[in-house]
């Protein structure tokens, strides 16, 4: 299955115009045999949280993701694009939380436009497990992996949307099966770059636990726990719990549904995220 975060509610027609607009025009006429083999997914999604996010006044945030993701053996990449709007005093950054602006404001407003932009390049191994070596519990295989993203930095600076400078972070991911539940868990880091309007960002850590279960042939359940280190001195940890469910809505169409709650005062008090992937 071809690893993918992100959604929206545009036609997968109209989706394709808009990411293959972005490549160069003689891959479709002249180097179209790159793609055979290769399994394609397009997401389209929607994601909305609000909250104090450590700050007095609340922020409600809309994001709404498109992305391209390709898989070929154990390699993965994939290219996100997404729509933004911020309502708040203008201190919360999305997959930041508070940061401090070297701009002062003391009004509440409300910022939409173009989000950051995402690339990522990932690679997945799958060892099998041999049976004299660890009981069937454990099913008969693991995956160890590894991904790179680049954040370029495609949101406004001007209307609080983003950074306005590159950010690299790297992860390591494993998954094993635990009876009839797969556990998988991500650590990983995030090389964030200065910036001279949100003066405090810190480069920090982060790490992910979940289990998940497939209920019958065509859904599955799962529980998460996410942890991302601050990225502002000002501001504390973010903590929270997340339930989600799967459907196989059809072999090429899925629908996956995310309820999560915060569990400290720099998360959001709530989010929902809803994504429709398409396999192509």
């Amino acid at each position: 299955m071809v690893r993918t975060n992100t959604a929206s509610r545009l036609g997968p027609s109209a989706l394709l115009c808009v990411l293959l607009s972005a490549l160069p025009i003689g891959l479709a006429a002249q180097d179209a045999d790159l793609l055979r083999g290769v399994e394609q997914q397009v997401a389209l999604g929607l994601y909305y949280a609000d909250g104090g996010f450590g700050a007095l006044d609340k922020t409600r945030i809309t994001y709404l993701p498109v992305s391209w993701a390709l898989e070929k053996g154990g390699w993965s990449g994939q290219i996100s694009v997404a729509k933004l709007r911020v309502e708040g005093p203008g201190n919360v950054l999305v997959n930041l939380g508070g940061v401090t602006r070297a701009v002062a404001a003391d009004s509440v407003r409300r910022y939409s436009g173009t989000g950051d932009s995402l690339l990522e390049l990932g690679y997945t191994h799958t060892i099998g497990i041999e049976d004299s070596r660890l009981p069937r519990l454990f099913g008969e295989s693991f995956s160890l992996g590894a991904r790179v993203s680049l954040k370029i930095p495609t949101a406004s600076v001007e209307k609080n949307l983003g950074t306005g400078e590159r950010d690299v972070s790297f992860q390591l991911e494993s998954s094993f099966y635990l009876g009839e539940n797969t556990v998988f868990a991500t650590a990983g880091y995030s090389n964030r770059g200065d910036s001279a309007v949100f003066a405090d960002i810190e480069s920090s850590g982060f790490a992910q636990v979940g289990i998940a279960r497939r209920m019958t042939s065509k859904t599955s359940a799962g529980l998460i726990y996410d942890y991302r280190a601050t990225a502002s001195q000002f501001f504390g940890d973010v903590k929270e719990v997340s339930v989600y469910a799967g459907w196989e809505l059809t072999p090429a169409w899925s629908l996956t549904a995310l309820m999560s709650a915060g569990l400290t005062s720099a998360s959001a008090d709530r989010a929902l995220y809803l994504q429709l992937a398409h396999r192509l």
